[in-house]
């Protein structure tokens, strides 16, 4: 596992994801964690959800997994996950992990686009 974490601080990677949607962007942050399901999705437009999860110990992160669901009246449908493994390039910089990715759904194919970013924050 590959990361650029500073030994002798107590600095923890964040992933940040700018989630966009009907001309409004959020910005999604997520820390490790070590149980996925313990992590909420955020509402987008009252149209997607949207769940970025990193999982890991401390400084280490296993993966990262990135989730899209389409709302409907009966609920989330998922329509996108994302997979992502080591080696991560964690450092002090904002780092890319995802180029900018775009999903469509729903009857009129509504647009949803993201992209993740990785840096090393002082905890």
């Amino acid at each position: 596992m590959v990361s650029c974490l500073s030994a002798t601080s107590h600095a923890k990677p964040l992933l940040r994801c700018y989630v966009s949607y009907a001309g409004s962007v959020q910005t999604i942050q997520s820390l490790i964690v070590q149980d996925p399901y313990d992590v909420k999705t955020n509402d987008i437009g009252e149209r997607f959800t949207f769940k970025a999860v990193m999982v890991g110990k401390e400084q280490s992160i296993d993966y990262v997994k990135l989730y899209a669901y389409f709302q409907t009246r009966h609920g989330d449908i998922p329509i996108h996950q994302a997979t992502y493994l080591p080696p991560f390039k964690v450092s002090p910089q904002e780092s890319p992990l995802t180029p900018q990715n775009s999903v469509y759904a729903g009857a009129v194919e509504r647009e949803l686009q993201y992209r993740c970013t990785l840096q090393e924050v002082q905890q």
